[in-house]
């Protein structure tokens, strides 16, 4: 899976029934830019006004996205990510997690249940690295699925030491 692949291709249909979202807004912008050591001065030629990062910055594998990238891991690392479920009534979203060659993973929990739309919940992926990936990425994804959805995250991880 290289990493022009993305998360899937435009459905028009799909996208106006999506079943999960991940949110993402502004502030996680701004903390992506802080965890890749933006200037108080950057942020503010960005914003206009004064921005000042987290100390320490939120690492970047942990921001709301739906692709997942974990570059440098050098042993276990947790990743976390909310949705927000957009649908009628409640469901429940079963996750599958597809193998990452050299690194063990579990997803917490592994089943989401929803008893409304606009309810969001949080999951983690945690990363048990058990080889070297030798510089190179290795790939995999998570795919949450109910009755009537299928949502997939595509997974990268460089596995630097174990």
């Amino acid at each position: 899976m290289p990493f022009d692949y993305g998360s899937g291709h435009i459905n028009p249909a799909a996208a106006i029934d999506p079943g999960l979202i991940y949110d993402y807004d502004t502030n996680n912008l701004i903390d992506f830019l802080c965890s890749y050591g933006a200037s108080v001065a950057q942020l503010k030629n960005l914003t206009g006004t004064p921005v000042y990062c987290k100390n320490p910055p939120i690492p970047s594998y942990n921001f709301n996205y739906p692709s997942i990238g974990v570059f440098n891991m050098s042993g276990n690392v947790s990743v976390y990510r909310t949705v927000t479920y957009v649908g009628e009534g409640p469901t429940v979203y079963y996750s599958k997690l597809q193998v990452i060659t050299g690194v063990r993973s579990w997803v917490y929990p592994n089943v989401l249940r929803f008893s409304k739309s606009g309810e969001k919940l949080t999951y983690r992926i945690d990363f048990v690295p058990y080889k070297s990936s030798n510089g190179s990425f290795q790939f995999g994804s998570l795919t949450w699925r109910n009755d009537v959805h299928m949502v997939r995250s595509p997974i990268a991880v460089n596995v630097a030491s174990v």
